[in-house]
This record gives structure tokens, C-alpha cells and sequence, in this order.
């Protein structure tokens, strides 16, 4: 099979977007960047098939049909984000406005993840969530003080968040002031001891107090330090994924090696790339919930089976997520109309062709009439 690539501009609201679309044939990936004014906003990855095919031009014509799906299933995706954007605009629910907002917010569209935060904050002002979530949209834009200024107002509360301290403990590394960086990571990781993003952020913290402690001679501190470092980096060699594990490995020898600098330039650099660009399970849901719940149109077969691949990937990285069942359980509903539908087409087509043709006409009678009750059933839960 030979490499495919696909360029397209689109108008989204009063926006536009450059999606590049490509393929890594032999890691058997599609890959669908999403650039605004020549920035990445988010990268969107689907699987396919490796087919061993003697006819290398069936090959790469079935490849270019699957590249050019997904492709439109992208561009359609943005396009329906806009609009059931404008559609909660109209509306009054604050849960709609955050839920629309975290979409906007890992898609890394800030402004508008803005927009529905504090909109969501002015219909319920004690929604401590929505404060935690504008707080992170503000650092990614490096809108420090503005991320502090937020979360002071949750933490004045007697709410706690893991994201809220995680959120705080970044704010505090850009400040520079690593002993409450660190105080703000461990009480992310005693709320959740499984937050794998605040133990990366933790090592990081412990490496910057590091590199400190030994420009003022204090020794003892930085074998304290490399000890709890050590303890930190064993906590994602157990929990974590098979990346995880891979970027503790890298540090470790890094910190063998002497190399503080090193360890610490691959931290940032797995936080920046990777940690700040994860969407989260119950995002990833969002983007096809609000849609059926606000969207107009229908939504394609290809755009189910986009969002069909989404859910159920997360869902085998993440397996305890109800609402994720329940998405792709309505999803695998809404399939079920579309090939019953066809299925109803296509008796019409064969009775059209062929009006004596017994079998064809009675099944066509059969899915008529008790056909009728399935697709109330499909209809009535979604």
C-alpha cells in the first residue's frame, strides 16, 4: 500500500481550519491533524485493517476510500461542534455549557472553551467544576495568574478537586515555587492515588527542588529528594501504561547517568506533547452525546463509526466508564436503524425490479409491519 495524504481548508462559525489528513501504512494508522492559523489544535488517529492483497491497485484503492471517510467524518465533526455550540448559547443549562466547554478545551479552541465556562458559571455560580476547568484553559494559554486567581476562589471553598490541587501545582512550577508545587501534587495523588498525570508533574516538581538544592550546597536535601523521586517513579512503573513505564525507564537512566538536566527535559517534554494533549474518557463521550442531543442533522454512518472507534478504544484503556457503555450502546442502536433502513431499501429495490418476485415481497411486507415497533424501540431510547 502506498501513503495517502489529504489537504483540506474549512469554515467553521466565522473560522477557518486546515485539516491534514495522512497515513502511516505500516503502523496501520490514519492520522487527522486539525491546525487554526498554523497552530495544532488536536490530532485524531483511526486504525485500520492491513489487508495482504495480491492486487496492489485494489489495495491502495480500498485504503483511499477509508482515508477519505474518516477525513469528511473529521471535517463534519467540527462542523457540528460550532453549531451545537450555538445551540446551547440558546439554552440554560449549565451542565451543557461545561460539558461543550471541555470538548472546545482539549480540542485546544480556548476562547471558546472560555466563553461556555463562564457562561456556565453565571447560570450556577457554585459550580466549583466549571472554576477548575476555566483555571486549566487559562494555563494552557499561559494565562498564569489568571489560573491562580480562579482556583483561589474554589479552594476558599471547602471543595477538593484532584484537578483542582494537580491545576494549582502547575501554576505553582511556573511560579517557581516548587515547595507548594509539591504541596499541591500530593494532595492531588491523596485524593486520587491513580492520577498518573499529578505523579509525572510531582517528578518534575522533585527535579526542579533538585537542581536548586544543589546550586546551595544543601546535599543531604538532594538525596532526600532523589529518594522520594525514586519512590514517585516506582508509583508509575506499577500504575501506569506501557508509555508511562517507558518515560520512567528514560528518567531513571537519565538520573543514573547524573544527568538531572536530561530527566528533567523529558519530563517537560512528555507534559507538553502528551499530558496536556490527552483527552479525557468522559470528553471523548461529550463530543457525541451533546451532538445527538443538540444536533439537527443525523449524523452519517461514518461519523457513528468514528465516534464508534473513539469510544470503544477508550473504553479498553479506561473499562469503568458506565457512560461510555451507554454512549456506544446508543451508538451501536443508531447502526441498527441505518442497516435496518437499507435492508428496507433494498427489498423495495428487488420487488421494484422484480414485482413477482414472492420471497422479496414478503419479506418487504414483514419489515413494513413488525419492523415497525423495532425502530419506535431505537427511537424512544435514543
Amino acid at each position: 500500500m502506498a501513503d495517502i495524504g489529504l489537504n483540506q481548508k474549512i469554515k467553521a462559525g466565522k473560522r477557518e481550519f486546515h485539516i491534514q489528513t495522512s497515513t502511516l501504512v505500516d503502523d496501520g494508522v490514519i492520522r487527522s491533524e486539525v491546525f487554526e492559523e498554523g497552530r495544532v489544535l488536536f490530532i485524531a488517529n483511526h486504525a485500520f485493517e492491513r489487508r495482504k492483497s495480491g492486487n496492489q491497485e485494489n489495495a491502495d484503492s480500498r485504503l483511499r476510500h477509508v482515508v477519505d471517510k474518516f477525513h469528511q467524518s473529521i471535517i463534519e465533526e467540527i462542523d457540528s461542534l460550532f453549531e451545537v455550540s450555538d445551540r446551547i448559547n440558546e439554552g440554560d443549562s449549565a451542565s451543557a455549557h461545561e460539558k461543550i466547554g471541555q470538548v472546545f478545551l482539549f480540542s485546544h479552541v480556548f476562547d471558546k472553551a472560555e466563553r461556555h465556562f463562564r457562561q456556565a458559571l453565571e447560570l450556577e455560580p457554585k459550580r466549583y467544576s466549571a472554576y477548575v476547568y476555566l483555571s486549566r484553559c487559562y494555563y494552557l494559554q499561559k494565562r498564569f495568574q489568571q489560573a491562580f486567581d480562579t482556583l483561589k476562589k474554589v479552594l476558599e471553598s471547602d471543595v477538593r478537586y484532584p484537578d483542582m490541587f494537580n491545576v494549582m501545582g502547575l501554576v505553582m512550577l511556573k511560579k517557581r515555587n516548587y515547595r507548594l508545587a509539591l504541596q499541591n501534587f500530593k494532595n492531588a495523588l491523596k485524593l486520587n492515588p491513580g492520577y498518573m498525570e499529578a505523579y509525572f508533574n510531582i517528578s518534575e516538581a522533585i527535579l526542579n527542588r533538585i537542581i536548586l538544592l544543589k546550586k546551595n550546597g544543601r546535599d543531604a536535601d538532594v538525596k532526600r529528594s532523589i529518594d522520594f523521586l525514586k519512590v514517585i517513579l516506582k508509583k508509575i512503573d506499577s500504575r501506569g501504561n506501557a508509555g508511562d513505564r517507558k518515560q520512567s525507564t528514560l528518567v531513571k537512566k537519565a538520573l543514573i547517568a547524573g544527568d538531572v538536566a536530561k530527566a528533567l527535559m523529558l519530563l517537560r517534554d512528555h507534559r507538553e506533547n502528551r499530558l496536556l494533549r490527552i483527552t479525557p474518557p468522559e470528553v471523548i463521550g461529550y463530543k457525541f452525546y451533546l451532538r445527538l442531543l443538540y444536533s439537527e442533522g443525523e449524523m452519517s454512518s461514518e461519523v457513528l463509526e468514528n465516534y464508534e472507534q473513539q469510544i470503544a478504544e477508550s473504553l479498553s484503556r479506561n473499562p469503568s466508564y458506565p457512560d461510555l457503555w451507554q454512549y456506544l450502546a446508543l451508538i451501536h442502536l443508531m447502526q441498527c436503524r441505518h442497516f435496518f433502513l437499507q435492508g428496507l431499501d433494498n427489498f423495495r429495490e428487488a420487488t421494484r425490479i422484480n414485482p413477482q418476485f414472492e420471497r422479496a415481497v414478503k419479506n418487504l411486507r414483514l419489515v413494513e409491519n413488525d419492523g415497525r415497533e423495532f425502530l419506535a424501540l431505537i427511537n424512544t431510547i435514543v
